[in-house]
């Protein structure tokens, strides 16, 4: 079993949409982020990303969350497209193999690790939504879950 990474991850600025529960297409969500923004002196980081404001509890449908994008650049909101920064980020995080319903799972390993560390886990967390590109060429859906840490 892969062990929890503790990285820092400093600033982050975040362009995202509302989703009520999981999103059932979050890569057609991120679409519409870069359509929503298309015009903007922006650059895009990284994979889809889902933030969530909660800990995992109960069945998926009934989180919530934002989708959306790391992003460079000062885009203006738009509509009920949220731009938000957040600073000073450390994060703990591994590689989320399983299914959805597994997801608390994995958020209650890292924040058992981190607080074990002598951290204090803060109430929001990441899913990164990779594509491995696989021998074939085929892309293989991996997963990420990041719990966000006070004192590194």
């Amino acid at each position: 079993m892969a062990e929890p990474l503790l990285r820092r991850e400093g600033n982050l600025r975040f362009a995202g949409l509302a989703c009520p529960g999981y999103p059932e297409d979050p890569w057609a969500i991120c679409a519409e982020v870069r359509r929503l923004l298309a015009g903007e002196k922006v650059d895009f980081i990284g994979p889809p990303t889902l933030l969530f404001s909660l800990p995992p509890q109960g069945a998926a449908a009934d989180w919530e969350c934002q989708v959306g994008l790391a992003l460079s650049g000062l885009p203006a909101p738009r509509g009920t497209l949220a731009i938000e920064d957040y600073s000073q980020l450390s994060a703990l995080s591994l590689p989320h193999p399983g299914p959805i319903a597994d997801l608390a799972a994995t958020h209650r390993r890292l924040a058992d690790h981190g607080r074990s560390l002598g951290h204090q886990v803060r109430p929001y967390w990441r899913l990164a939504l990779r594509r491995r590109r696989l021998a074939d060429g085929n892309g293989l859906p991996v997963s990420e879950v990041a719990v966000f840490l006070d004192r590194w």
